[in-house]
């Protein structure tokens, strides 16, 4: 009987260090992200490669799945590549062999068209004189400004939408307009000049447009 004892206590106690050595995964897997491409305020201006790590620190991944813009879901198995103009919700799970699950989402915001711009009210070979429009005789026709007038641009994008319009004098900023209409007020300028507007969209595209060699007597 003693024997018998013995040999039952030394199983509780080997069974109790076997149970005490396995530890439970009631944690869920960890999940990070990394975008890259070129950003300018919360839009990107060229291809978004997304990379995703999944890991657990109690078992293996058993699922590593991701889907864009409520497609379908697919298995992970590198690098993601989103080339699409638009704004894009990625997301993403992974679970262990435990059933533990995580997920996330990250929105995608990618615009790589530059903006349209245009002068409107303005164009060479032409005489304005106090903002009226005339025509030059001569040839070849000189772009002259007489007198005071506001010259404006139209600019537009999408998707991400217009930031501002730079108006330059040769190499010279001289009007930031940050939303419509964009227009610069011409005054105390006396000389020739290539004018030059620019326009900017969120995501950081510019396009430009000019007009060369423009005669301007605009005095104070």
């Amino acid at each position: 009987m003693k024997k018998i004892y013995i040999v039952a206590i030394a199983g509780i106690f080997i069974l109790s260090a076997l149970t005490g050595c396995i530890k439970k995964d009631k944690e869920p897997p960890y999940l990070t992200i990394y975008v890259e491409g070129r950003e300018n305020q919360g839009w990107y201006r060229s291809n978004v490669t997304v990379t995703i790590e999944a890991g657990d620190n109690g078992s293996d991944i058993e699922e590593f799945k991701w889907r864009l813009d409520g497609d379908y879901w697919r298995n992970y198995e590198g690098r993601i590549k989103i080339t699409t103009n638009g704004i894009h919700l990625l997301e993403y799970y992974a679970k262990d062999k435990r059933g533990n699950e995580a997920d996330g989402n990250i929105t995608i915001k990618i615009d790589k068209t530059k903006p349209k711009i245009s002068f409107k009210n303005f164009e060479a070979g032409f005489l304005y004189l106090r903002g009226n429009k005339y025509p030059v005789l001569r040839i070849p026709k000189d772009t002259m400004v007489v007198g005071r007038m506001s010259i404006e641009v139209c600019a537009n994008d999408t998707p991400s939408g217009m930031d501002r319009v730079e108006f330059y004098l040769g190499d010279k900023l001289v009007a930031k307009v940050d939303e419509e209409p964009y227009i610069w007020d011409v005054n105390s300028t006396i000389g020739i000049y290539n004018l030059t507007a620019i326009a900017y969209d969120i995501a950081g595209n510019n396009a430009s447009i000019m007009i060369p060699e423009i005669q301007f007597f605009v005095p104070r």
